[in-house]
């Protein structure tokens, strides 16, 4: 009976030890995954089975923080992934396993996961769960001591006041930020704090109060160069800069601003605003041109928030298939843990039977030990014959291995061969395929109407020939910029293209000859002449005319 006890005691010491590894091991685990979450590391799919085996073996081993934790990554995950709701389920759990009570419970973790769905919600336009989720976020930021962070949660309250049209809130809100960060020495984002007082100001006609704000957020926030341009980041404030701008009547650095914008990709607020300002200046091309563009840019935006909501409603599909999937898995845990629990009980009647005729196994061996020290002797003769035939069969099967991996080497080596020449006929494959593609866009591109007939007007000399007209050179652009989207983006994407440039590299695009270029652009030859090599220098820093042509051809 001695023999099965002490047999069980080892086996559960055992158990013991592999579980003391593996609990080391997960916290690891966590840890690591917690630091790639605090730099900011964007989680994908493959990180899921990572963070389920992490809440698996919490829920059931860790602490209130661990628990808490695991879950917390967890949602990070499917945030990262798109999928909102199964992330907000996890920031719920992980809430819901904090112990405040206890003295070491993680308030600043708390505060961080209240963040985070308060970020969601924002997403997704719930300004009431929004305000909630950020009122809780500020109440253990305050919890955990770190004042900066409470009055960086607090300041967050503008988003959902905006979001609720409270302006009257957004502002107090902001007012009562800076003056916190103010007392406790921070000016840089006591400056910060107040951005958006900038454009309420402008929205309710109070110009003076707008330029005091500008002033200070120019001057303290941090977060422009010596030369007072934005460093990174924040670039809609050019749009207010430019509609404060427009109030005084300074439409020429208005329209500074609404293009700085456009450059920092500010798009429908900076044609928005140059439509403004050639509305104040009364210039009717320019306001139908940036009417046109302001439009477009509008579409485009609200196509883009068509395809937010889209994307909205397929994350609440997947998040309700991920509900069966989550269940059936529950199902089949739960059903796992039945099986070990059964082995194991299984297990221990087992060894007990094993222990029990192994007590009897030895009692048989110790009569028979006189019997097999008679019968060494002969024993030692087998062993030495036994041992010469294994170290022939060793280097029989060293050969016969050494015999088979020269053989595989020559099936790799004629695999890498043929792997050579299918990357060879990919590569031809390929541009055909590309040349096919160019070809047929060119195509497209001279089926058009307005292309062929711009062709035929303006390519030859005719009598009664007249030189296009601007809405003609403006359609021109517009059909470029749709089929020829690299050469288009190539020839106005750098600063100091001119309309005479961008027009002239169109031309050469479509063929026309010099004298048809200075007949379509209304000068001669020499000003074409000295264009083209203006273009070819802004664009490739070659001071020829000859040679832009060549340089375009790789983009046609």
């Amino acid at each position: 009976m001695k023999y099965i006890i002490h047999i069980i005691s080892v086996f559960l010491l055992a158990t013991v030890l592999a579980s003391c590894t593996d609990n080391e091991a997960m916290r690891q685990r966590l840890s690591y995954v917690s630091q790639c979450n605090r730099a900011d590391t964007v989680f994908t799919e493959a990180w899921l089975p990572t963070v389920d085996s992490l809440v698996n073996y919490f829920d059931h081993h860790g602490n209130a923080n661990e628990k808490m934790m695991a879950h917390y990554l967890k949602g990070r995950v499917h945030h990262d992934m798109g999928e909102s709701p199964i992330a907000l389920e996890c920031y719920q759990k992980a809430t819901e396993m904090a112990d405040t009570t206890r003295n070491d419970c993680d308030f600043h973790t708390i505060a961080a996961i209240y963040g985070q769905m308060a970020d969601l919600f924002d997403m997704h336009y719930l300004p009431e769960d929004e305000m909630k989720a950020q009122l809780m976020a500020e109440h253990f930021f305050r919890k955990d001591g770190d004042t900066l962070a409470t009055i960086k949660a607090y300041e967050l309250r503008v988003k959902p006041y905006f979001l609720m049209n409270k302006k009257d809130s957004m502002e107090h809100t902001m007012l009562e930020a800076r003056k916190r960060f103010i007392e406790i020495g921070n000016s840089k984002m006591a400056a910060q704090a107040i951005y958006s007082m900038i454009s309420i100001c402008l929205d309710r006609g109070d110009i003076n109060e707008a330029k005091h704000w500008m002033d200070i957020y120019e001057r303290e926030s941090g977060n422009f160069d010596e030369k007072g341009d934005l460093i990174e980041g924040g670039y809609y404030y050019y749009y207010d800069k430019g509609k404060y701008f427009l109030a005084i009547g300074e439409s020429d650095s208005a329209r500074g601003c609404f293009e700085k914008a456009l450059v920092r990709g500010i798009i429908e607020s900076g044609y928005k605003g140059l439509f403004y300002v050639y509305k104040q200046k009364h210039i009717s091309d320019s306001i139908a041109k940036y009417a046109e563009l302001y439009a477009t840019a509008n579409d485009s935006s609200y196509l883009y928030v068509n395809q937010e909501k889209v994307h909205q409603i397929s994350a609440m599909y997947n998040y309700t298939r991920n509900k069966e999937i989550a269940s059936q898995k529950e199902r089949e845990t739960s059903e796992l843990e039945s099986f070990i629990i059964i082995m194991f009980f299984g297990g221990i009647a087992f060894l007990s039977f094993l222990g029990y005729l192994f007590h009897g196994y030895r009692a048989k061996q110790a009569t028979r030990l006189n019997h097999l020290q008679v019968k060494m002797k002969s024993l030692e003769d087998i062993i030495e014959e036994k041992e010469r035939e294994m170290r022939l069969a060793d280097e029989q099967a060293k050969t016969n291995l050494d015999k088979e991996i020269k053989e595989k080497q020559s099936i790799l080596d004629s695999a890498n061969k043929e792997l050579s020449s299918l990357k060879r006929q990919m590569t031809k494959l390929q541009e055909k395929t590309d040349r096919i593609l160019h070809d047929r866009l060119e195509e497209e591109f001279y089926s058009i109407g307005f292309v062929e007939e711009f062709e035929s007007k303006y390519r030859e000399y005719h009598r009664g020939y007249v030189s296009p007209k601007t809405r003609e050179w403006l359609r021109l652009e517009k059909v470029f910029s749709i089929h020829f989207p690299t050469f288009y983006q190539k020839i106005t994407s750098k600063d100091g293209m001119t309309k005479e440039h961008v027009r002239i590299c169109m031309l050469i695009r479509m063929g026309f000859k010099e004298k048809m270029m200075a007949l379509a652009l209304k000068t001669d030859g020499k000003r074409i002449d000295r264009a083209k090599r203006q273009a070819n220098k802004i664009l490739y820093g070659e001071d020829s005319a000859s040679g832009l042509k060549n340089n375009l051809i790789p983009f046609f």
